[in-house]
């Protein structure tokens, strides 16, 4: 039987390859008084994936980019691009799954907070293979 991974499984997959690569802290749920700079990642949905041959599912999420904003945006600009180059590397999932494909959908907004710091937001998909459909 086909069992489609949590988004969790795969939001916490995301969050430990952001840390990891980047030295930075990423939260699912920020802090109040999480210092910058910082990501914050978050699932938007999950759908299915067409494929005659394999169960595969699509996994929207948009990882958000804090970084002070003293020097312009040159600060949120270096964070995007250290999130950019993390992302390359291919999130590990539990047994059973494989990413197949993650594309980064680019920077969407970049918004000026009111202390003075950057916000950038970049969406990626990520389609997680569950295996393959079989006729009988």
């Amino acid at each position: 039987m086909y069992q489609k991974l949590s988004f969790t499984d795969v939001l916490a997959a995301i969050i430990q390859k952001v840390e990891a690569n980047t030295g930075w802290r990423c939260y699912d749920n920020v802090p109040t008084d999480a210092p910058m700079p910082f990501y914050h990642a978050e699932m938007i949905g999950s759908i299915p994936e067409k494929s005659k041959t394999m169960m595969k599912d699509r996994y929207q999420a948009v990882i958000h980019v804090y970084a002070e904003g003293s020097s312009g945006s040159v600060k949120v600009f270096e964070a995007i691009h250290k999130l950019e180059e993390a992302l390359t590397e291919d999130i590990e999932l539990p047994d059973g799954y494989e990413m197949i494909l993650q594309v980064p959908n680019g920077v969407s907004q970049i918004l000026d907070e009111a202390d003075g710091s950057k916000h950038a937001v970049i969406g990626y998909d990520f389609v997680v293979f569950s295996g393959y459909k079989v006729k009988i």
